[in-house]
């Protein structure tokens, strides 16, 4: 049996939940996460010569071939870069999250967030997503995912979620390659940029880390690329091998 189907009964002879150790939740320090790579996420409010970074970062999205990028979020591109710094100033009107800037040998090619915190419950989302056409299908953005979620779990937290529109299948393909798992459909979840959302939610519990964390390593290994920086085993490859040997 799973830790979260654990129940046992009450005085009643009802089944009840077990009981859960809360004064170990605390809320993520925003500090700078470092990568074995050349990928750092640097929270917003730790960017240093914030002008001309974010400059930069407007020139990577004014590169973007197309907006697709823009489709799933709440939000359309911005403008400028004057209205991406009030963005990010304002989190994107998101609540109770830690935005992260991406940056990869010193440039920043996107940005990331961990949001809607719940502490009392021990429970985080990774949201707000823009890889850049940089950083999209690269190794460093793999380790992106596993710097947040070895941030989360090394918090206390026991739950990682996931959510997208669930129209959105690329997001829904990475959730699942990352190890997360599918829960379900919010049909009519919310409304943005006028259109209908259904949300596809996923999640990684904290004794599933255990094992996807054993997995992500050894992906993220250098044995586990060639000269020319080509994976030898995939990520839900790795992952599936070490679910075997648990």
């Amino acid at each position: 049996m799973k830790n979260y189907q654990k129940n046992s009964l009450n005085e009643y002879q009802q089944p009840i939940g077990e009981l859960v150790d809360k004064t170990h939740f605390q809320m993520i320090e925003e500090k700078v996460l470092n990568g074995q790579s050349q990928v750092r996420l640097i929270p917003f409010q730790r960017l240093d010569d914030v002008g001309n970074r974010i400059n930069q970062l407007y020139q990577v999205i004014e590169s973007e071939p197309d907006e697709r990028c823009w489709t799933y979020l709440p939000y359309e591109k911005p403008i400028n870069a004057e209205q991406l710094l009030d963005c990010l100033e304002k989190n994107f009107g998101f609540e109770n999250c830690i935005h992260y800037f991406i940056e990869v040998d010193g440039r920043l090619l996107g940005y990331i967030a961990l949001m809607n915190a719940r502490v009392a419950v021990g429970a985080i989302e990774i949201g707000n997503v823009y890889f850049s056409h940089e950083l999209r299908r690269q190794k460093v953005s793999t380790e992106v995912i596993y710097l947040l979620l070895y941030t989360s779990f090394q918090s206390g937290f026991r739950r990682v979620e996931w959510k997208c529109d669930d129209l959105n299948q690329p997001s829904k393909n990475a959730a699942l390659r990352f190890g997360f798992t599918y829960e379900g459909l919010f049909r009519q979840d919310r409304i943005y940029k006028g259109r209908n959302r259904n949300t596809a939610w996923f999640s990684i519990l904290d004794d599933e880390w255990l094992i996807l964390q054993k997995g992500y390593e050894a992906w993220l290994n250098v044995d586990n690329f060639d000269k020319d920086g080509l994976q030898n085993n995939k990520l839900i490859e790795l992952i599936h091998k070490f679910i075997d040997l648990a």
